[in-house]
């Protein structure tokens, strides 16, 4: 009987070992980041959608303490952190916009210590932003091969992290060098020249310039045609899809003009969501009934659920946003903390400038949003230009060494990104006087012989 007993007691034990986990455990602290952070999916969906993402809440010290569901590893990201969660996770950790300065405790630690070091695709990879490139490529070329070769090392060297994990970074890796083959002949040094001087030729004289870097570079590109086609050979498997800088290399099969792909075949999922994410962006383009069509037509075509149902849940977001629809609210602050509502200016035409300090081409735009606006003063209409920086120190240090003559707002308001689907600036949005959404995608100020009529006609 008592033998009986233990064997209940095992298999019960045993069982509960087996039970698949369902949920990660993350607390710890965001640092110079707001009261509402977004936690954004980063797998392969994520060029499509935003669905999956997670919001963390946290007290007025930046902490917080919750649980996810998640079924499978997933990657995420936080500010420029990337993470990598698996059910069962239970991390404690410190987070700041600088990813090398992130801290990890707790099962699934080592994985995400490991991602500390991930490279940007944006900075050209193991370029990083130019400061590696070297007098040529082929001696820029060696530093790669070593500076990848120092990274399989590490992950190789990992020991509490699943055979997966190694797959999808080792593909991270040979990605990141692909990348920096592509991103040289953009920081190459014979790829640069003289700006000050270019600025000061004639029109064709820089026609003359661009002609011959732009066939600098395709003859580049064509010289290294055998090596990239070796490489994107071992990163065609659709789970690697999940890899973001694997999403940003495959981006050139579309237009293969050097050869990169020959005698290689993606598969269906792969055409698949890059034809999903063509329609989401000409969504984010334009709200139009036949960008809304053409996406109805993609899910109802669509042979894998997750990617339809991402562009389904991106469909319906924006058939909130066609003209005539209810605008939405947002809450927002002035410099001196001063709450108001963006449907306070209900009975007046309002154009929306959504912007940060960190963006170039939103400060291009400020001299003329702030133009535009003293040419229709007295008018029913207001000019409401909105900060979406995180950290209201930065846009309040910005604003006292940029003198601004109109209002200026902060928001992190969720409406923007939930409702208005703001998911890159510079944005603008026209509101009528019924508080009614005239464009939501509105022309920029400095396209005047565009914007100029639309509000000159609900002013009429």
């Amino acid at each position: 009987m008592k033998s009986i007993v233990c064997l209940l007691v095992m298999a019960v034990v045993c069982f509960s070992c087996s039970e698949k986990k369902t949920t990660v455990h993350l607390k710890g602290q965001l640092k110079g980041m707001g009261p509402q952070e977004v936690m954004r999916y980063n797998g392969a969906v994520s060029m499509v959608g935003d669905s999956r993402d997670v919001l963390l809440n946290t007290d007025s010290e930046g902490r917080f303490d919750t649980i996810i569901e998640l079924s499978e590893p997933e990657y995420f990201s936080i500010s420029r952190n990337t993470l990598y969660l698996t059910p069962g996770d239970d991390l404690e950790m410190v987070i700041t916009e600088n990813n090398n300065e992130a801290e990890f405790k707790g099962i699934g630690a080592e994985a995400n210590t490991y991602m500390k070091k991930r490279l940007f695709p944006k900075g050209g990879s193991f370029l990083e932003g130019g400061r590696n490139t070297r007098t040529d490529f082929a001696s820029t070329k060696v530093l790669i091969d070593s500076l990848a070769s120092a990274r399989r090392a590490e992950l190789q060297a990992l020991k509490n992290v699943s055979p997966e994990f190694k797959r999808l970074e080792g593909a991270r890796i040979l990605a990141d060098v692909v990348n920096s083959c592509i991103c040289y002949a953009s920081y190459g040094k014979e790829y640069q020249f003289d700006w000050a001087a270019y600025q000061r030729m004639t029109p064709e004289e820089q026609e003359v310039v661009g002609k011959k870097l732009q066939e600098m570079r395709e003859t580049f590109y064509a010289g290294i045609a055998t090596d990239m086609n070796r490489m994107y050979r071992e990163l065609t498997d659709t789970a690697l899809l999940d890899v973001a800088v694997v999403r940003d290399v495959l981006s050139y099969a579309g237009e293969d003009k050097y050869g990169w792909f020959e005698g290689i075949e993606l598969p269906d999922r792969t055409h698949e969501l890059y034809e999903a994410y063509g329609k989401v962006g000409a969504l984010r383009e334009k709200v139009n009934l036949e960008n809304v069509e053409a996406a109805r037509k993609f899910v109802a075509e669509s042979k894998n659920k997750d990617i339809a149902s991402e562009v389904k849940h991106k469909v319906d977001q924006a058939g909130k946003l066609v003209q005539g629809q209810p605008a939405f609210d947002i809450v927002m602050e002035d410099v001196d903390g001063n709450m108001k509502r963006l449907s306070d200016f209900r009975g007046k035409v309002i154009y929306v400038d959504l912007w940060a300090t960190w963006c170039g081409p939103c400060i291009q735009e400020s001299p003329a949003f702030e133009a535009l606006s003293k040419k229709y003063e007295g008018k029913d209409i207001v000019f409401v230009p909105i900060s979406r920086d995180t950290r209201k120190s930065d846009w309040k240090s910005y604003l006292k060494n940029h003198h601004k003559e109109l209002t200026q707002y902060n928001s992190q308001d969720l409406a923007l990104k939930d409702d208005w689907c703001i998911m890159y600036i510079p944005r603008f949005i026209v509101i009528d006087k019924d508080f009614k959404i005239v464009d939501a995608y509105a022309p920029r100020p400095s396209e005047e012989e565009a914007i100029v009529p639309l509000l000159d006609s609900l002013l009429n």
